[in-house]
């Protein structure tokens, strides 16, 4: 791999510099599971520097791969292994969240989401880049085909946010997360270690390694700082404001937007999704986004193009080269 960079660590957004290392310890052994070439490069915005994994040729389309939060670019290892062969595959790092970015977060309640993407499109000379996007990295793709559609080309959603009334586990979420050490978490987040994981009952995943880097950022970082709601004057969480963040994420549905959506898009949902029954959900969309190919794929969660990354590579390779010109 290629380091195009000296990289300045910040260790504002962790609880102290030991639980960095020990994320970024866990990031790079992500990392080494990408098993084709590629380099770490910045994309300048007006938020900071943005770290992005780079693979493929630079003759191949591009695609964009967002991850939600506390998610970090070493995350789409399969992804960008799969999808290197077929397109120039850019993996980013969110600033304000762990990773290689600046640490300055964008806000949640306006455009910065959508400005910082349109920012790195720009800064490195992308030509409509296809978006793929997990969870709130979802909710971001879907935004940026809603506010900013000549950007982009084709948008991937995968259990974004903002579709409909969430349900949330918060007294399981708030239980586990409070008792348990490191090693602990990671096993009550996986999925495979429920004798029977039901739809909305777990945020547990697949994906031994996203398991594990839950575990890691429910313990070393700053979560609040990254979404706006720690207060610094009084050194404790703004309630109202998390409120709010909880209420933008999770009970804020806005059908005149979802109608808005034209761009090609395929949404994405695992059986076991936490936040919504993936086929009630489906049915309302398909009313709402006629245009919408939705698929629910079977023995997965919340972010199923981790949990079960053959099965939805596939589905996501053949809707992105669909249509295309010879």
């Amino acid at each position: 791999m290629k380091e195009n960079f000296d990289y300045e660590p910040d260790f504002s957004l962790y609880k102290s510099e030991e639980g960095y290392k020990k994320m970024m310890s866990w990031y790079n052994r992500v990392q080494d599971e990408i098993s084709v070439d590629h380099e770490s490069i910045f994309a300048d915005t007006r938020f900071g520097k943005t770290h992005i994994i780079l693979a493929g040729k630079e003759n191949q389309k591009s695609i964009l791969l967002i991850p939600g939060v506390a998610g970090c670019a070493p995350l789409w290892r399969h992804q960008i292994n799969a999808f290197s062969e077929h397109f120039r595959v850019l993996a980013i790092d969110i600033v304000g969240q762990p990773g290689k970015s600046a640490a300055n977060p964008p806000s949640v309640f306006n455009d910065d989401f959508t400005d910082w993407l349109e920012d790195i499109i720009h800064s490195l000379n992308l030509d409509k880049p296809h978006i793929v996007g997990v969870s709130t990295g979802g909710t971001t793709a879907m935004d940026m085909a809603i506010r900013k559609p000549d950007l982009i080309d084709k948008t991937v959603m995968c259990g974004p946010t903002g579709l409909a009334r969430a349900r949330l586990p918060f007294r399981q979420w708030l239980l586990t997360a409070r008792k348990k050490n490191t090693d602990a978490l990671s096993d009550d987040l996986t999925a495979s270690s429920f004798s029977k994981p039901r739809s909305g009952e777990t945020f547990g995943s697949f994906d031994r390694q996203l398991a594990r880097g839950m575990a890691l950022g429910t313990k070393h970082y700053r979560v609040d700082k990254s979404l706006g709601v720690y207060n610094e004057k009084s050194s404790r969480v703004d309630f109202i404001k998390a409120l709010k963040v909880i209420g933008k994420f999770f009970f804020s549905v806005d059908k005149k937007r979802l109608k808005s959506f034209r761009n090609k898009g395929l949404l994405i949902f695992g059986e076991f999704e936490v936040l919504y029954n993936p086929w009630k959900i489906s049915k309302r969309l398909e009313k709402l986004i006629p245009s919408l190919q939705i698929e629910i794929i079977k023995d997965a969660g919340h972010a199923a193009i981790y949990d079960q990354p053959e099965a939805v590579n596939k589905v996501v390779i053949d809707f992105l080269k669909k249509d295309k010109q010879p």
